[in-house]
């Protein structure tokens, strides 16, 4: 894992996080914010991105990193030692799904008891912002489940309030593909943890990533993801009344 200052990494994928910093004002001057360690690739790579800002750039944040452990049997470890190779801190907690009892789409339960359990061991520390490893992509395939399941104009917020907690969401790589952070990922030889979520395959978000995979294919567009990107936030541009939407679903994450 390489360090030190890189000036290719601004090109590659720093620039684009910091933009969206900007952009949404995602990161005040010496907040506490917090990272969302899955074991993925997606947060380890973002939990990069910010500590590289933090270093190399005028972003001012006291970063730290949080894992919520779904299952007894895998080794987290090398999210510690990650946390500690970087000096951030490392906070974990544990939560069991089968102890709760599970209405409607299990993804949804899922990363609510998550958000709650994380809420609960940042709210203990002072901590009032997570960030999570959403990208373009995820950008993309949620505004074609909105449209086709819900009938609805729209994704997820880059920034949006947790309900019944002080935790505000963030979503800083909302301008990089999951092409560029799983590239980022591999050639930083971040952390991956070994474990499935065993809904993986049969769940709605996997038909919609490939959906989309495909409609790039077939269109020709290996960015559609950052296009897609870039419609939303040109949504309402020019409307009659010259509000500049950022036609991201305002609601509830």
């Amino acid at each position: 894992m390489d360090l030190g200052y890189n000036r290719n990494h601004g090109k590659w994928f720093a620039n684009d996080v910091l933009r969206a910093i900007r952009r949404y004002g995602l990161i005040g001057e010496g907040e506490r914010v917090c990272v969302g360690l899955s074991g993925g690739k997606d947060s380890a790579t973002l939990l990069f991105a910010l500590w590289y800002l933090r270093q190399y750039s005028r972003l001012d944040c006291h970063l730290s990193a949080i894992h919520i452990r779904m299952a007894p049997d895998y080794d987290s470890s090398p999210l510690r030692g990650y946390c500690g190779i970087l000096g951030v801190p490392y906070f974990e907690s544990a939560l069991d799904l089968k102890e709760h009892a599970v209405t409607g789409s299990v993804c949804a339960a899922c990363a609510r008891l998550k958000r709650g359990a994380a809420a609960r061991v940042l709210v203990e520390q002072g901590i009032g912002t997570i960030a999570y490893g959403h990208h373009a992509t995820d950008v993309a395939e949620t505004l074609l489940m909105n449209i086709i399941q819900h009938k609805r104009l729209g994704s997820f917020a880059p920034k949006v309030a947790v309900p019944g907690t002080p935790l505000t969401i963030i979503r800083p790589m909302v301008y990089l593909t999951e092409e560029t952070v799983a590239a980022v990922h591999r050639r930083l030889g971040l952390p991956l943890l070994p474990v499935t979520c065993p809904h993986a395959e049969v769940n709605i978000r996997a038909r919609y990533k490939e959906a989309l995979r495909h409609l790039a294919e077939q269109l020709r567009a290996p960015r559609l993801a950052s296009r897609v990107m870039q419609a939303l936030e040109n949504v309402g541009h020019h409307s009659p009344t010259g509000a500049s939407g950022d036609g991201m679903c305002r609601r509830t994450p």
